[in-house]
């Protein structure tokens, strides 16, 4: 990836940071779907169900002890037409008093470690599980597998922001997580939030 823009998510005493970074990956991810639907990438065998687009993401202040993705995030894409299409100044331009974009730049030529920026899907549908509970609390199975999961999601302390899907318009917490390496391996290859199993990014 030889380009990017930055996005800062601006201190207000006023607006919470994670509140903020719902509202600002909530737009990042329409533009995806926009960007998957104006692409014609061929299928690869990234996570099953993957759409592809060619705009991925990084969490520069990514910390998972502290259970935070951090106030920045950086797009890059593989040319600057790309990321002039995305044209993030304009996707998050309701934000524009919460946020600061930067113009597009180079990534610097001596990067020497690169990451996955990967969604991680908790396997919380135990159907065993499910029915035992319903048994024992006198629930439905549906209610006992959503219980299930919110249990599990509180445990987890993998950093996460609260996102709407455009697929089926649920919302729920999208966990990232953060996979180091020291090869670049980017086919410019990620699904509509941004993120992918195999695809790397530049971190600096």
């Amino acid at each position: 990836m030889k380009h990017y823009v930055e996005i800062t998510l601006l201190f207000d005493v006023e607006i919470p940071l994670n509140f903020l970074l719902q509202k600002v990956y909530q737009q990042l991810h329409l533009k995806f779907v926009e960007m998957k639907e104006q692409q014609h990438i061929p299928p690869a065998p990234l996570q099953r169900g993957e759409n592809l687009q060619p705009v991925g993401v990084s969490f520069p202040k990514y910390d998972k002890a502290a259970n935070t993705l951090g106030n920045k995030i950086r797009l890059f894409a593989h040319d600057v037409a790309t990321l002039e299409q995305f044209n993030a100044k304009q996707t998050l331009r309701k934000l524009s008093d919460y946020v600061h974009v930067t113009n597009i730049r180079d990534v610097p030529p001596n990067v020497q470690t690169f990451a996955c920026f990967q969604r991680l899907q908790l396997k919380t549908s135990n159907l065993r599980l499910a029915r035992r509970k319903a048994k024992r609390e006198n629930v439905n199975v549906e209610i006992a597998l959503s219980k299930l999961e919110r249990f599990n999601e509180s445990r987890t302390t993998v950093p996460f922001v609260v996102i709407k899907s455009v697929s089926n318009c649920e919302t729920f917490r999208l966990f990232v997580v953060c996979h180091e390496q020291s090869s670049d391996n980017c086919a410019a290859r990620f699904g509509t939030y941004g993120l992918s199993s195999t695809s790397t990014v530049p971190v600096f």
